[in-house]
């Protein structure tokens, strides 16, 4: 049955138990490796969960070599497995990453999207409830809005209408989360992000146009029209928020845009790839204002629900995605 531990407030730091351990599921992958960074350099000791489907030991792996992080390979969807891990390790908070990172993956199968963030997400909420694990952040997703007719694009906006299966599954997550926490009194922390880059970023249109002009610098084709517009923040910015951002519930559900005030389109973000690559490349345009079907062109958030709370973007969109293309070169570099 597990064990039905609840600390008192004044014994929370940043959010999360001075003496339980955060569980961070999907810990391996890109954000969450960012993550199990930041609990690391607070002294703190991670648990990640991960079946490294979309991820790689190598960014974790420093950290569980010197048992500053605990490392399980199980699937979220083994929810007794969870269980255990969560109350062996005196768990009580989760950072919830692990689901499908690229929704395009959707469009073939769209059961991947429905399996990984809606059942996962249960699957998640279900070992809390056994273990007396008592708070939550979600990554969650601009694609939850569908196309909003207000931009910037605040968190009262509504009727949400995602038009993607991507979308929809974030959606019900948020759902899920909402209602665990008035009928069990989880705690929910749901961050809605824009565009994450930074150094291990692998997948996403900066990921796609380097693997594509590395094959042929003399070539680069766009997904769309190139005059899809969006936002772009740093993953370190994206993990403190993660990790600050729950000790303002209230006991409640939060939920807040995260993302920089500016919007950079894809056609420059074209050009700067092969600025920082050095080449010339005869770019290739599509004909459509979407990269694919369910792509939103357009994301635009009101952040001042984040900015109140003291969280701002250290960089702009613009900085950020030119330093994700450098810390990839980088990385490509050093790994090959």
């Amino acid at each position: 049955t597990g064990r039905a531990r609840h600390l008192p407030r004044d014994a929370h730091y940043g959010g999360r138990a001075v003496n339980g351990r955060t569980l961070v599921t999907g810990g391996a992958g890109f954000i969450g490796s960012h993550v199990v960074d930041a609990l690391v350099a607070e002294g703190r000791t991670p648990v990640v969960v991960d079946n490294l489907s979309n991820s790689t030991m190598r960014w974790i792996a420093p950290h569980v070599e010197v048992g500053t992080c605990l490392f399980e390979q199980i699937d979220i969807l083994d929810t007794q497995a969870l269980q255990r891990v969560m109350d062996s390790n005196e768990v009580d908070d989760v950072v919830h990453l692990a689901a499908s990172v690229d929704m395009r993956v959707g469009l073939v199968n769209n059961w991947v999207d429905v399996e990984q963030s809606v059942l996962g997400t249960r699957s998640v909420l279900e070992a809390m409830r056994a273990t007396g694990c008592t708070r939550i952040a979600f990554s969650s997703s601009s694609t939850v809005y569908g196309e909003p007719t207000q931009r910037p694009t605040s968190e009262s906006y509504g009727p949400l209408l995602p038009i993607s299966v991507y979308g929809a599954s974030k959606l019900a997550a948020e759902a899920l989360i909402s209602s665990y926490n008035h009928l069990y009194g989880i705690e929910g922390t749901i961050l809605r992000f824009g565009n994450v880059v930074g150094g291990r970023l692998n997948h996403g249109v900066v990921y796609d146009f380097l693997h594509k002009l590395r094959k042929d610098p003399t070539r680069l084709e766009v997904l769309g029209d190139g005059c899809q517009r969006k936002n772009y923040f740093l993953v370190e910015d994206c993990a403190r928020a993660l990790l600050t951002f729950p000790a303002h519930t209230a006991g409640g559900i939060l939920v807040a845009n995260l993302g920089a005030e500016d919007t950079v389109s894809v056609s420059e973000i074209a050009q700067m790839v092969a600025k920082e690559l050095g080449v010339n490349p005869l770019i290739e345009f599509g004909a459509t204002s979407r990269g694919w079907p369910g792509d939103v062109p357009v994301v635009e958030f009101d952040l001042s629900l984040a900015h109140g709370l003291g969280w701002h973007a250290s960089v702009t969109s613009h900085d950020a995605l030119v330093t994700c293309v450098r810390r990839l070169l980088q990385e490509h570099r050093t790994n090959g």
